[in-house]
């Protein structure tokens, strides 16, 4: 899996949003994984850690 250096920034600023989903992360095995309907297979997809 290819990590990505985390930059902690305060403002996040998107363009070309297609859909906006809040999901909780599942553990699964030694890792976790996140629910997505199947309209997302295959597409690329960016997930953002929010402070609770």
């Amino acid at each position: 899996m290819k990590r990505v250096k985390i930059i902690e920034k305060s403002k996040l600023t998107l363009k070309g949003i297609k859909c906006f989903l809040e999901r909780e992360v599942k553990p699964f095995g030694t890792s976790g994984r996140i629910d997505f309907p199947k309209e997302f297979i295959g597409k690329k997809v960016y997930v953002v850690i929010a402070d609770e």
